[in-house]
C-alpha cells in the first residue's frame, strides 16, 4: 500500500511557515537571554567607563541594544534558563522575543497576571500593543473612580457638616425670651407665621425632632450685639456658599458614576435650596394678631 502522501497546497505552505517563524522567534527569545547574561557578566569585568567602547569594537552592540538585552535576562532569565544555562520556557513557553520585549513594559507581577488572563502567545504585534493600551486605560479609568469617589464622598461629608451647623445655629437660638416665657408658648400654640406660610419647612424641623425657633431676641444690653450677629449672617453666608461649591462638585463627579443617582440627589438639593430661599425671601415674617377671648 502507497504511503499517504498530504496534498501540498498554499493553506498547507502558509501553515508551515507560520510554524517555522512562531519556533524561529521563540529561538530569537532564548538567545537574546543567553546574549543578556552574557553582557551583565561582562559589564561587570569592563572597567568604569570603557562600556561603551568595548560594546561596539567587541560585539558591535549600542548601549541601548545591550541594556534592553541585560533587561530581558533580568527579567526572564531566571525562570526560562534551567541550573545548566539551558532555556527551558517553563512559565511562558510560547512567548517571542518580540512580545517578551513588549511586556517589558508592565511589572513583573503585573506581567505575570497579564499573561495568565489573555492569550499573548495567540496575539499578533499589533494585538498585544492594542491590549496592553486598554488595560492601562482601564487602569487609568479605574483610578480616576476611586479619585472622583473619594472627592464625592469628602462633598456629601462637607454639605452633611454644613447643614448640622445651620441646624445648631437654629437650635442655638432663643425660644423663650427672659420674663415672657407665657407669650413664646402661646406664639407656638397659635402657630408662628413662618409655620403657616412654610409648613415643608415645618415638617422637616419637626421630623428632626427640633422645636420651631421665633427668633426673638432677648433683651440685650450688649453695645455690641448688632456687630455680633452681623459677624454670625457672614459666616453662615459663608458656610451655605462653600457648602453650595462642594454640592455642585460632588453632583458634577456624581454624574459620570450615576446619572440616575446624580437626578435623585440633585432634585433634593434644589427642594431644600427652594425652601431656604421662599423662607428668606421675606424675614422675620410679621407676627400674627393676637386672638381676643369672648
Amino acid at each position: 500500500m502507497n504511503d499517504l502522501v498530504t496534498e501540498r497546497t498554499t493553506m498547507v505552505i502558509a501553515a508551515e511557515i507560520n510554524m517555522v517563524t512562531h519556533q524561529t522567534r521563540k529561538i530569537l527569545l532564548a538567545s537574546a537571554i543567553e546574549i543578556g547574561r552574557r553582557l551583565k557578566e561582562a559589564k561587570g569585568l569592563v572597567k568604569h567607563g570603557e562600556w561603551g567602547k568595548w560594546l561596539e569594537e567587541s560585539v558591535s552592540y549600542s548601549q541601548s541594544t545591550a541594556c534592553r538585552l541585560i533587561k530581558i535576562y533580568e527579567e526572564y532569565g531566571s525562570s526560562l534558563l534551567d541550573g545548566s544555562g539551558m532555556s527551558n520556557f517553563a512559565p511562558v513557553p510560547n512567548l517571542t522575543y518580540t512580545q517578551a520585549v513588549l511586556l517589558l513594559a508592565l511589572p513583573e507581577g503585573d506581567r505575570e497576571e497579564f499573561i495568565a488572563q489573555n492569550d499573548v502567545a495567540g496575539m499578533t504585534k499589533e494585538e498585544l500593543q492594542q491590549a496592553l493600551k486598554d488595560r492601562d486605560l482601564a487602569k487609568r479609568e479605574s483610578v480616576q473612580a476611586l479619585q472622583e469617589n473619594e472627592v464625592l464622598k469628602k462633598g456629601l461629608e462637607i454639605i452633611d457638616s454644613a447643614l448640622s451647623e445651620v441646624k445648631k445655629e437654629q437650635a442655638k437660638a432663643p425660644l423663650e425670651p427672659p420674663g415672657h416665657p407665657e407669650k413664646v408658648q402661646e406664639e407656638a400654640r397659635e402657630g408662628a407665621p413662618a409655620a403657616a406660610a412654610h409648613p415643608s419647612l415645618v415638617n422637616t424641623l419637626l421630623d428632626n425632632n427640633m422645636n420651631l425657633p421665633t427668633h426673638n431676641l432677648p433683651t440685650e444690653i450688649d453695645p455690641n450685639a448688632a456687630a455680633k450677629y452681623v459677624e454670625r449672617c457672614d459666616t453662615c453666608c459663608k458656610t451655605i456658599s462653600t457648602a453650595f461649591f462642594d454640592l455642585t462638585t460632588a453632583l458634577t463627579n456624581l454624574t459620570y458614576l450615576d446619572g440616575e443617582l446624580k437626578e435623585e440627589k440633585r432634585k433634593g438639593a434644589q427642594k431644600l435650596l427652594d425652601s431656604i430661599a421662599e423662607t428668606i425671601k421675606e424675614w422675620p415674617p410679621a407676627k400674627k394678631p393676637p386672638k381676643i377671648r369672648r
